[in-house]
């Protein structure tokens, strides 16, 4: 009965119809890029960094969405990346979620043991979200869906969506899309490795990884744990990947070791672009930190530190925007001494015992 009543006030709160008059009316962000003007090889990107606040309305959210897309519009981007779990705001329309988020982030705050060592959950019952994850996984995709394509076509630009949950056969996914700015959708990544919360919420791995060839570059949208492994980058690059979306949500306290882990290494080892967007801030009792950021090898860097750009602090909003080049990237390839060196034989091996 609770998934049904669930199921009503989402599909209620996301109206399809009351979404598209509501993007309508919006205005359209001066000085779009000009793709005739855009070189192939040169583009300017921007990643959200965004603070988690639950919304009652759907327009809120729309406003908070459109808000980051127009900016990046006026600075010329053609490629706007938005974070994963890119729906948690959503919750604010169950009755009364907004006081029990209040009191339960208030307690995580207080009792310190509950945001200290426990691999990022806070203490939480992960099976408890399953349920309402389930029951509004349909209206969410489809009114998330709506909004993103809309607000591409709109503005003229490339939107990855970040990620958000997407049932497909009865099982649960971490998917994110990318929309064209014809609002097209152009393809659709479903998380490869999870989390232990993941996990215990009953989430299913997805099993391929795609790379789309662009007007503005080729593209991956791996997510979030999947940079823990290199085979991820290694395999999009094999692939003709030259930048790589990577959207996080971190339930953690940041610290510079665990940021690196990611993408960082894997631009690095895997010599292409990375863009990283973040959520932070707390939800259910549960703390996300994180900066955004746009990654490069160490010798496309002015400091030589693999950093294109960053976000000023791991909490709060900023878009974070730069450019990149690829005829440098792939000149840069070129001149990498030990770029795409193997042992075929060993790796056949590995693969073979590693996966049997």
């Amino acid at each position: 009965m609770v998934n049904i009543i669930l199921n009503a006030i989402f599909k209620s709160k996301m109206r399809l119809s009351a979404i598209e008059r509501y993007i309508d009316l919006l205005p359209a962000a001066r000085d779009m890029p000009n793709v005739e003007e855009n070189s192939t090889d040169e583009v300017r990107i921007a990643a959200v960094q965004r603070e988690i606040k639950p919304v009652k309305r759907i327009e809120s959210y729309i406003d908070m969405i459109n808000g980051f897309i127009a900016e990046a519009c006026k600075q010329r981007c053609r490629l706007v990346v938005f974070p994963e779990y890119n729906f948690f705001d959503l919750f604010g329309f169950i009755p009364g979620f907004i006081f029990l988020n209040n009191y339960l982030n208030k307690k995580a705050v207080a009792d310190k043991g509950l945001t200290e060592d426990k691999s990022g959950e806070n203490g939480l019952d992960a099976s408890l979200f399953s349920p309402v994850f389930r029951a509004v996984s349909a209206s969410i995709e489809d009114g998330l869906r709506r909004i993103f394509s809309l607000l591409a076509k709109k503005h003229g630009i490339y939107v990855y969506t970040g990620s958000f949950l997407v049932c497909r056969d009865q099982k649960l996914y971490n998917a994110g899309f990318l929309y064209g700015p014809d609002g097209r959708c152009i393809g659709s990544q479903f998380k490869i490795h999870l989390t232990d919360f993941e996990e215990k919420l009953g989430l299913s791995r997805g099993s391929s990884l795609s790379v789309h060839h662009l007007d503005i570059g080729r593209i991956a949208f791996p997510i979030c744990m999947d940079a823990t492994y290199f085979e991820t980058f290694y395999a999009a690059a094999e692939q003709g990947a030259e930048l790589i979306i990577l959207p996080i949500a971190n339930m953690e306290e940041y610290s510079l070791p665990r940021a690196i882990r990611g993408i960082w290494g894997r631009v690095q080892e895997s010599y292409v672009y990375g863009i990283k967007a973040s959520l932070n801030g707390w939800i259910a009792g549960m703390h996300f930190t994180g900066k955004a950021g746009i990654f490069a090898p160490l010798e496309l860097t002015d400091k030589k530190d693999g950093v294109l750009a960053i976000s000023s602090d791991y909490q709060g909003n900023e878009l974070v925007i730069c450019g990149v080049d690829y005829r440098k990237l792939r000149e840069c390839r070129q001149q990498a001494e030990y770029y795409g060196d193997c042992n075929p034989v060993f790796e056949k091996g590995y693969v073979q015992k590693t996966y049997r």
